[in-house]
């Protein structure tokens, strides 16, 4: 795993300077023409990196009931609220050697060597029809989730369930003007696991390993297509209607459980999930198979968990509510072209 900010830095560098501007041309080849040193092509602005901060929280109540002693039918409409702190610096510049050389020549050049490449930035951005990269704070629904779940087997200290969860295309459609949007809602979805559960006599332990897929339906989105290999923001004649397959997600998990006093549930938990990359395809002959880099990936996470619950005590008429009350803290160990993600999870759980 990286940084995002190393991930997304770009080093403006001669040859990415005339890349992205048509006069800085103009600027190095004077610059070289001051004696035979190539100053023009050691010119060097620096690498430019682009800090985040993202949060997301959610609110998803959940519906569940119970159709018969072996389905379960729940609804899920999750809440999302999206914060992210943006900021973009810049460093390892050789700028102060020009401004002491050449300061003072012409006012051209003394803009140049002055450039605020934040502000630069947002001004190309804006240009080619971008959002600005900045501060977010917004609220917003995202997509829905209808799950069964079926008991396949259920013996005194064993347990065998296959869950399906579709989720629902209810959230924000894939923005291609957005640098900062999160661009994982708007999805239709198919989400299968099968987990078995066994429990080792009155110990209190109990084990749980699962097996997972997750399968997206292929859809069209708006996109930009990259012109070539070099070209990190496609100009807005760029964009057209994009075919959009997203790839499989494999996952396999194990988790531990153990039980204390009838109210207290401690576990932890180990996961791996591996996805292919994604295929787009249009109708324009563009470069479609751009828009699919980096996204295969993989990660493998931990899971800590502690859990009160009443249930038991209810039963036995000494407790007013049967619940379950859980905190979930897990993250990000390893991976491919994954970011880390530091995940902090209440559930509620009411029985009725």
């Amino acid at each position: 795993m990286m940084n995002l900010g190393d991930v997304k830095s770009v080093e403006f560098d001669s040859a990415t300077l005339v890349k992205m501007n048509a006069k800085a041309q103009k600027l190095l080849e004077a610059l070289n023409s001051f004696g035979d040193h190539h100053l023009g092509d050691k010119f060097n602005f620096g690498v430019l990196r682009f800090h985040t901060t993202p949060q997301v929280r959610y609110f998803a109540p959940i519906f569940a009931g119970g159709l018969s002693d072996e389905w379960t039918l729940a609804l899920a409409l999750p809440l999302i609220t999206y914060q992210n702190k943006i900021s973009i610096t810049h460093d390892h510049s050789n700028l102060d050697y020009y401004r002491r050389q050449f300061s003072g020549l012409s006012q051209e050049l003394d803009e140049a060597l002055n450039t605020d490449l934040g502000q630069a930035t947002n001004e190309i951005l804006r240009k080619k029809g971008y959002r600005p990269l900045s501060d977010r704070n917004e609220s917003f629904w995202g997509d829905a989730q209808v799950a069964a779940v079926y008991k396949i087997l259920e013996a005194r200290e064993s347990t065998m369930i296959y869950q399906a969860v579709v989720g629902l295309p209810t959230g924000p459609a894939y923005s291609p003007e957005d640098l900062g949007a999160l661009n994982i809602f708007g999805r239709t979805s198919w989400q299968s696991t099968l987990a078995y559960s066994r429990r080792w006599g009155a110990s209190g332990w109990s084990w749980m390993p699962y097996v997972s897929c997750l399968l997206y339906l292929p859809d069209e989105i708006q996109a930009r297509v990259p012109a070539g290999e070099d070209d990190v923001l496609p100009e807005p004649s760029s964009q057209e209607k994009v075919h959009r397959s997203l790839a499989p997600t494999l996952g396999f998990g194990n988790n531990f459980f153990y039980e204390f006093k009838d109210r207290w549930i401690a576990g932890a938990a180990y996961e791996v999930t591996q996805k292919g990359a994604d295929s787009f395809g249009g109708s324009q002959g563009g470069r479609y198979d751009l828009l699919a880099r980096n996204t295969a990936s993989r990660a493998a996470r931990v899971k800590a968990e502690l859990t009160y619950t009443s249930v038991k005590s209810y039963l036995n008429k000494n407790a007013l509510l049967p619940l379950m009350l859980s905190l979930e803290v897990s993250d990000t160990i390893a991976g491919m072209n994954v970011e880390r993600q530091l995940v902090q999870e209440v559930n509620l759980m009411l029985f009725f």
